[in-house]
């Protein structure tokens, strides 16, 4: 039999503070940095305030532990990749942002990937239009127009979309006025009247902080002075001033469009095509929760989800069932590429967003 070096109670004391000095340890905070800009971060304080000084909040709203989180000032150390995101009705979670293209003439789905949960739509949808129109390219296909919502709606986008001579049919934004009332525009001057028929030229460009381009405009401070409409007209400025973005022209095209007869058939086609869609892939597919860390592995996911819906239409519709290399050969690169092997005919490509 042998005898410890040290009694039970003694072990007991010195393994308790070991446990101790390694509690100290882990409990000492971590350098951590807030990479947001300054004013990204009072832009997200203003926002809480707001929240908080409404009367009748969201339920749960005034306990004391109750905090409202962002991706400006937070993350997820076990999922980086995963971001916060907020829709109206639902609680804020780590998601991922799902963007789809498909084919209105077949209903398939003709390009999927995974993107940061925080972004604009908007802001995907020039990598998604490149890569759809070059994958029909190869197929000799050709990409003619696209249906998006208004979330996908920006000047830059609608001016990328002339340039590749592809028709976009977004709605615009409801903050867009295609004109000012009381302040008609001259195109050959690229100025604006007043009501008192004073011109307000175009005086430079801005840009703000978030790296948007702006026209400004403005009248003669001695006139505005003088003007018996001031005080109606700019009651806290010198002069009257009118900020437009550099995309009014393409954005007024978009307008045009949309306030079309074939505009509103387009919507309707959009509505009718892509959303059944997007809700079969959350219903009967597996995207409405995704068991998996990081990016590249929710683009998975979406991607075996998109190939599980295209083989069951393609089958629906008369296709061959596919041979075992078949598989094998989607299996072996999981490229998007092969979307196209089920598409027979384009006529519009459509954008959703998950």
């Amino acid at each position: 039999m042998k005898t410890p070096s040290t009694s039970i109670d003694g072990h007991l004391k010195k393994v308790a503070e070991e446990n101790q000095e390694a509690k100290k340890e882990n409990d000492s905070p971590s350098e951590a940095f807030v990479t947001a800009p300054e004013h990204h971060l009072k832009r997200v304080e203003k926002h809480h305030q707001n929240l908080s000084d409404q009367t009748g909040g969201s339920l749960g709203s005034s306990h004391e532990k109750a905090q409202l989180l962002s991706n400006k000032t937070h993350y997820n150390p076990h999922d980086p990749d995963a971001r916060i995101s907020v829709k109206p009705g639902k609680a804020r979670k780590l998601n991922y942002h799902c963007s789809m293209a498909v084919d209105t003439a077949e209903g398939v789905i003709s390009h999927i990937q995974a993107d940061f949960a925080d972004g604009r739509d908007s802001q995907y949808l020039p990598n998604i239009s490149l890569q759809v129109q070059n994958r029909l390219k190869k197929n000799e296909l050709a990409m003619t127009d696209l249906l998006a919502d208004a979330g996908y709606s920006n000047g830059s986008n609608y001016s990328f979309l002339e340039q590749r001579n592809i028709t976009g049919w977004i709605p615009v934004f409801g903050k867009y006025k295609p004109e000012i009332e009381g302040f008609p525009y001259n195109k050959e001057k690229d100025e604006y009247s007043c009501p008192m028929n004073r011109p307000l030229p175009f005086k430079g460009f801005h840009t703000n902080l978030d790296g948007t381009v702006l026209k400004n405009y403005w009248a003669a401070s001695k006139e505005c002075t003088v003007c018996r409409m001031k005080s109606t007209c700019a009651p806290n400025t010198r002069c009257k001033k009118i900020t437009r973005t550099v995309y009014d022209a393409q954005y007024l095209r978009a307008y045009q469009r949309q306030q079309s007869k074939r505009g509103r058939h387009m919507r309707k086609l959009r509505q009718s095509t892509v959303e059944p869609v997007f809700g079969s892939l959350t219903q009967y597919y597996g995207l409405r929760k995704i068991g998996v860390l990081g990016k590249s592995d929710a683009h998975k996911v979406m991607l075996m989800a998109a190939i599980a819906f295209n083989l069951k239409k393609y089958l629906k519709t008369g296709g061959r069932k596919p041979f075992k290399a078949v598989f094998e050969a989607i299996i072996d690169d999981l490229q998007p590429n092969w979307f196209t092997y089920f598409t027979h005919k384009l006529i519009h490509t459509d954008f959703t967003k998950g």
